[in-house]
């Protein structure tokens, strides 16, 4: 059966699912030829290729080749000059034993006692940015407003850096990710990864002359083992600030989404602020910020009667999953009463799952709550700017209206 699938096409962007449906049923394993990539679309064999570390390796590099971003070719001399140094860990896209040494090291810095600790102050800069929007003598961006600046706020107290990098963060963020995922300009990628690299060695360097309570210092104190070394270190922040800035950015305003076009939802988790994590959870499955993790076959592999060659890319569809009626009933409706709501795959599974994934929910609950308790009947102003990539689902810019003599007092 020949079947054509655009991953980059404008209209798939858009709206992925309807292709998703015709994916799972007619083409659950599917060649790509442009980007070359072998495209997993079922929960169980999604499942399968996120947790089975030992057949699908996370280890690809950008440098080598960037299936997302085909134009994005490194300079000869850059990549002459990677050849010749080792490489660096990180833990994204590292295998065990590397990953199981990397991810002991940070673990300890992501305990649900210390994030459970930041829940008060991530209320505490919820409020506080819902203030400054709804005192701004401008129209309101629910991603400029509240959406970016909450979780790159947040990220920049963990890691003890000043808030007033926050313009910095967000430009390094969008750089990056536009190099690596949009078919964004290389130039300003490689650019902003010199900077906050850089900006990231002179704060690890401060803080071993003078540690202090924040999370850099935690990552570089210990002993053996423990210790991260100086690139380590700069890798997982830089990896913080970029997947727990941008992810947890879409997560917000992928969920708020689902809200405006369900006002009564939308009017029970006013009543109700409680439902607001399982607003979000249901988002996270529903429309989730990550909609695929690139992995690469380490030997031939047969799923749904299609064989993966060894050596391939591989694309297990996670917004695609997420939707698979195999395992959630009628996936295209969002219901806050899912049984198996926790069942999604947004976070990943297996050693890979999101180290973050708890940070991100108290963040997106808080920001749910605070919206819907505060501005009753929110509603879009315009057309908004989607992120033109077919693997980070998520929103540039959404002007947003609301009744002024409705609003709610912090």
């Amino acid at each position: 059966m020949t079947y054509t699938f655009d991953l980059n096409d404008p209209a798939v962007i858009a709206d992925p699912y309807p292709n998703y449906a015709r994916l799972r049923d007619e083409a659950p394993v599917h060649h790509s030829t442009d980007p070359d990539l072998w495209l997993v679309s079922r929960y169980d064999d999604v499942r399968t290729v996120v947790r089975d570390a030992q057949r699908f390796s996370s280890a690809v590099s950008a440098i080598d080749s960037d299936p997302f971003n085909p134009s994005m070719q490194p300079p000869k001399l850059l990549r002459r000059l990677f050849a010749g140094i080792p490489a660096i860990r990180v833990m994204l896209t590292s295998d065990p034993p590397d990953h199981t040494m990397l991810r002991r090291k940070v673990s300890r810095v992501f305990t649900p006692r210390r994030i459970a600790e930041w829940e008060p102050r991530i209320r505490e800069v919820t409020a506080q940015l819902m203030n400054d929007m709804l005192a701004a003598d401008r129209p309101a961006d629910l991603v400029r407003d509240l959406a970016s600046p909450l979780p790159a706020t947040i990220i920049a107290e963990m890691l003890g850096v000043p808030a007033a990098r926050q313009d910095d963060f967000k430009r390094w963020s969008d750089e990056l990710v536009d190099g690596l995922l949009t078919g964004g300009s290389r130039t300003k990628m490689i650019r902003s990864a010199i900077a906050i690299s850089w900006f990231f060695v002179r704060t690890i360097r401060r803080r071993r002359r003078a540690p202090g309570d924040d999370l850099i210092s935690l990552l570089i104190t210990g002993t053996g083992d423990e210790a991260l070394t100086l690139p380590e270190t700069v890798n997982f922040c830089v990896l913080l600030l970029v997947a727990g800035h941008e992810t947890t950015t879409n997560l917000i305003v992928n969920a708020m989404l689902a809200l405006f076009d369900r006002p009564d939802l939308r009017d029970q988790v006013r009543a109700n602020p409680e439902l607001a994590a399982a607003v979000v959870a249901e988002a996270l499955r529903f429309d989730g910020p990550g909609q695929g993790l690139l992995r690469v076959a380490r030997t031939d592999i047969e799923l749904s009667g299609t064989t993966i060659p060894s050596g391939a890319f591989v694309l297990p569809l996670i917004g695609s999953a997420n939707r698979d009626p195999r395992r959630f009933p009628d996936p295209d409706e969002f219901r806050l009463d899912r049984p198996n709501i926790q069942d999604h795959l947004a976070f990943g599974a297996g050693i890979h799952y999101c180290i973050g994934s708890a940070l991100a929910r108290i963040e997106a609950t808080a920001a749910i709550a605070e919206i819907t308790r505060r501005i009753p009947d929110i509603a879009p102003a315009g057309a908004p700017e989607r992120i033109a990539s077919p693997v980070l689902r998520g929103l540039r810019t959404q002007p947003i209206t609301f009744t002024r003599n409705e609003i709610h007092a912090g």
